[in-house]
């Protein structure tokens, strides 16, 4: 297959992921792009930045608790956030990313932005309509800094979701496929009723393990579909804040589709001229 290539390198994106249900593996895809991502342009200065976005449950928090990270100042995540004293204009994210130090040589600068270490998710955070206005802010200041963010918004459908999606440029959904699944009806029906539907790059669907991953393909209307295989030896090793090994079919599946589907935010200058 001949792949699209853009003249850019390391393309910053805004991108958030939504599940169709608990536990189709959201999360671990937002972790492992964030990887692959980091791995392929880390070195020609592109950023990877994860957000949880997840006020519900928190995944994405609970699954790097565990990667050597070196802690901001003065707070944590969503939650440090919220607790910011100052006005909503006059907030900065820089104190509350804890960066990631994978030990991968061509690493060069990734960041979690997590919901934050209370006890329970979501712990002591705004139930009022202010979280919508700090969640919109957290992203367009994480916008800013002008690296690869990818936001796991999990199963919500919260306000704070929505404003998310509002201001990131893309959406991948995590289900089955757009046909014959009415979580994915249900999910799709949601977007399409305050105009997101457009920002759906593609829907991954996850397969047994150790399966052939087909090429993404758009079916009729819909966006692209990602066929991604799970990999537990793989899963394991994101849980540690480790890019798997480059045999891994989770791996080689993701890279394949994202050369296919968003190839800018892979390019660092060398792929394009193979």
């Amino acid at each position: 297959m001949v792949y699209p290539w853009t003249e850019s390198i390391g393309v910053p994106h805004a991108v958030a992921v939504l599940s169709t249900t608990r536990g189709s593996g959201a999360t671990l895809l937002t972790a492992t792009a964030g990887l692959v991502v980091d791995d392929a342009v880390g070195r020609v200065g592109q950023s990877v930045i994860l957000m949880d976005a997840d006020t519900d449950c928190g995944g994405l928090t609970e699954l790097t608790r565990s990667w050597n990270v070196t802690p901001g100042v003065g707070g944590d995540g969503l939650l440090g956030f919220a607790e910011d004293p100052f006005d909503l204009a006059e907030r900065s994210v820089h104190q509350y990313l804890r960066h990631v130090q994978t030990g991968e040589p061509r690493r060069q600068d990734m960041a979690l932005f997590p919901l934050g270490p209370g006890d329970g998710p979501g712990e002591r955070l705004p139930a009022d309509r202010t979280l919508q206005e700090i969640g919109g802010a957290a992203v367009r200041l994480l916008m800013d800094l002008k690296g690869c963010l990818i936001v796991d918004c999990g199963v919500s459908r919260t306000e704070v979701t929505l404003e998310v999606c509002r201001q990131v440029e893309h959406i991948m959904v995590v289900g089955q496929a757009p046909t014959g699944s009415e979580e994915t009806d249900r999910l799709l029906s949601w977007l399409t009723d305050y105009g997101l539907a457009e920002k759906v790059l593609g829907w991954v669907c996850n397969i047994p393990a150790g399966a052939r991953s087909e090429a993404a393909e758009p079916a009729g209307g819909s966006p692209p579909l990602m066929r991604l295989p799970y990999d537990r030896d793989a899963a394991g090793k994101v849980a540690l804040g480790r890019l798997p090994d480059r045999n891994s079919p989770l791996v080689r599946a993701l890279c394949e589709q994202l050369l296919a589907l968003w190839p800018d935010v892979l390019n660092d200058g060398v792929m394009g001229a193979r």
